[in-house]
């Protein structure tokens, strides 16, 4: 099943290109032009919200300070040493098993999807 996703600028344009090549409708805030490198996290979670989008990040913010009404879905990777394939890989393992309208509010993804 393929995802729609919206990757935080810390997460690696290469983990962009490989779940593009899994299949999933893959978008970058950096390459978003009403969103861009260095926007709060806010913007966001809003975009997330209107467009329909899951947000892939390592940001511990949507953790800590967002609240999950105010975007889609978070998968969020807490293992930052992680690789971008191991990256790819778990989110593409994660939409193999869950529908997308199934992931709701803030998910911990990571080595265990492995």
């Amino acid at each position: 099943m393929a995802y729609w996703l919206i990757l935080d600028e810390n997460v690696e344009h290469e983990v962009y290109h490989r779940l593009e090549n899994y299949g999933h409708d893959v978008e970058h805030v950096d390459l978003v032009s009403e969103l861009g490198k260095g926007t709060d996290d806010y913007p966001i979670a809003q975009y997330s919200r209107d467009t329909d989008r899951v947000i892939v990040t390592y940001d511990d913010d949507f953790v800590l300070e967002v609240d999950e009404s105010d975007y889609c879905a978070v998968l969020y990777i807490h293992d930052a040493e992680l690789s971008v394939r191991d990256v790819a890989d778990i989110v593409h393992a994660v939409s193999q098993h869950y529908p997308q309208d199934e992931i709701q509010g803030l998910e911990y993804i990571g080595q265990e999807w492995l």
